[in-house]
Parts: structure tokens; C-alpha cells; sequence
């Protein structure tokens, strides 16, 4: 298995691409934290996590909120002694066209997918350079690539992830720590409930693959950047779009 002894901290947990994530590396022998907002759904995903022999927590928590995610990591470390991977996946999604968009929808936005992921970083970047290990994934959206219409907010905050991820690898490669992200492209998460029936098959039919993505499928590119094979990786945006960027 590949990481027994390892703890990982894996926020928007709760469903969807955090969940898959968050079993897969316990199936891989890690112990757990399980975030999110839904308190039923963070105890249903510790429940699985258990049930597949490891330890988990489950912590709801705000990651636009700079207090609360240290809260967190401290909750984390104090349980399991170290945080070795972090998985920043929570994040938030809407259309709005800018000349309809509120200024409280672009801090939304902007405050969980961009803020959050700097919140979690700056929270986990001091005891994995203490250990001198760590492996930290953001996961983004290929809306961070290229340009896509009522996408304004998400694209400034993918984009913006991207800048910070390939400034963090390098800030910290010498600390024995990684830093990639993973970008993709529409994936089968109840984020769908955004999209009418329409547009999820007009956006399909673009992909050469010829469907959307799973859950799984990104969980397991989280895997192997977490993994010691991808110990000479860093600072890279990996983009998971079935050819729908290329």
C-alpha cells in the first residue's frame, strides 16, 4: 500500500472528487481527515473510511476561513501526531456573467477556491517542513486554462491557484515537499445539479473521449502525486479533460 503510515487531509470531502479521493487513500493504508460543510455527509464518509480499516476525522470547517482551517490542522495534528498530504479540493461553482455578477459572488468564489487554498497551505507548509516530507495537490478546473464564458470569478481562481502552485513548488522543493494540481475538465459530482441536462450533453460532445469524467479517475491522479514515485514532480498543473483541452 502505498501510504501506510501516512496521514492525509482532504478538504471538500464530504462527495464527489473529495470523497473518492479521500477512500482511495485509506483503501492505500492513510488515515483520514474528512472536511466539508454537511455534517451528515462528513460522518457517512468517516464511517467508510473506517470500515476500510483506518482512522478518520471528520472536521466541519469553512476553508475561506483563515481561523478555522488552522483550527483544523490543529485538530488533525493533535489526533494523528503529523499531516503528511493535503489534498485542497474544496471549492465552490456557479455561472454568472460579469455584467450580472454581484460583488458577493465573486468573493464567494474567489474566497473558497483561491483564498482556501492558501489558508490550507499556509496551515500544513510549517509541520511538513519540519518533518522535511509532504505532498500538497490543489485541484483546480480547466476553466483555469483557457477562457470560458460565466466563468469569470472561477477562471480568476483556478488561474490564480495555478501561479500559486508552481511558486509554492519552488518556494518549498528544498523542504522535501511537492506541490502539483490537478485541472479538470467536467466530472460526474453533484456539482452537476448547476448545469441543465442540455448543457451537460452540449459540453460532452465536445470531449473526444466521448464522456465526462469520474470521480475516481481524478482521485487516483491525486494518489500519484501524493505517492514517493512522484518525488521528482512538482509545481506542475495536470489537465484531466478527456481531450477537451489540448
Amino acid at each position: 500500500m502505498r501510504f501506510t503510515g501516512k496521514t492525509a487531509l482532504v478538504t471538500g470531502s464530504s462527495s464527489g472528487i473529495g470523497r473518492a479521493t479521500a477512500l482511495l487513500f485509506a483503501r492505500e493504508g492513510a488515515d483520514v481527515i474528512i472536511n466539508g460543510r454537511d455534517e451528515k455527509k462528513i460522518a457517512s464518509v468517516v464511517n467508510e473510511v473506517e470500515k476500510l480499516g483506518r482512522r478518520a476525522l471528520g472536521i466541519r470547517a469553512n476553508v475561506g476561513s483563515f481561523s478555522e482551517v488552522h483550527v483544523m490542522v490543529e485538530q488533525a495534528l493533535h489526533a494523528f501526531g503529523h499531516l503528511d498530504i493535503l489534498v485542497s479540493n474544496a471549492g465552490v461553482f456557479h455561472h454568472q456573467m460579469l455584467h450580472k455578477m454581484t460583488e458577493e459572488e465573486w468573493d464567494e468564489v474567489l474566497g473558497v477556491d483561491l483564498k482556501g487554498t492558501f489558508n490550507c497551505c499556509r496551515a500544513v507548509i510549517n509541520p511538513m517542513i519540519a518533518q522535511k516530507w509532504g505532498r500538497i495537490i490543489c485541484i483546480t478546473a480547466i476553466s483555469g486554462l483557457t477562457g470560458y464564458p460565466n466563468m469569470t470569478h472561477i477562471a480568476a481562481a483556478k488561474t490564480g491557484t495555478h501561479g500559486f502552485t508552481k511558486a509554492l513548488a519552488a518556494e518549498v522543493a528544498s523542504h522535501g515537499i511537492t506541490v502539483n494540481a490537478i485541472a479538470p475538465g467536467l466530472v460526474d459530482t453533484p456539482i452537476l445539479v448547476n448545469m441543465t441536462e442540455a448543457e451537460i450533453a452540449n459540453y460532452t460532445q465536445r470531449i473526444p473521449v466521448g464522456r465526462i469524467g469520474k470521480p475516481e479517475e481524478i482521485a487516483e491522479a491525486c494518489a500519484y502525486f501524493a505517492s514517493d514515485q512522484a518525488g521528482y514532480v512538482t509545481g506542475q498543473i495536470l489537465n484531466m479533460s478527456g481531450g477537451g483541452l489540448i
